[in-house]
């Protein structure tokens, strides 16, 4: 990817993400909620489509980030996607670090 795009993407989602937080941490959450809800579906379906690219391969290991063959580990971690999903969206690191 072009790095000027790069950059122009990494700010619109970055900017997405500032609002949507500003949002979420007014004073009064109740009088944004069809905003906030507006910003928050969007989010759920990116993380589900995130999760769906780094999903379980042939050899039980992620899809995307496993895809060269490395015969000097047999057993690696969680990706990062999954482990950074489930320390914030289910709560705290998976035990023994995703291994």
């Amino acid at each position: 990817m072009d790095e000027r795009l790069s950059r122009v993407l990494r700010e619109r989602v970055e900017a997405y993400l500032r609002e949507a937080e500003r949002m979420l941490r007014a004073a009064d959450p109740g009088a944004a909620w069809p905003t906030v809800r507006v910003r928050l579906l969007p989010l759920a379906t990116a993380w589900r489509s995130l999760l769906t690219q780094h999903g379980s391969g042939a050899r039980g290991r992620c899809r995307h980030c496993d895809r060269a063959f490395r015969p000097w580990r047999s057993q690696r971690p969680l990706c990062s996607v999954w482990r950074t999903a489930h320390a914030y969206l289910v709560g705290g690191w998976p035990s023994g670090g995703g291994q």
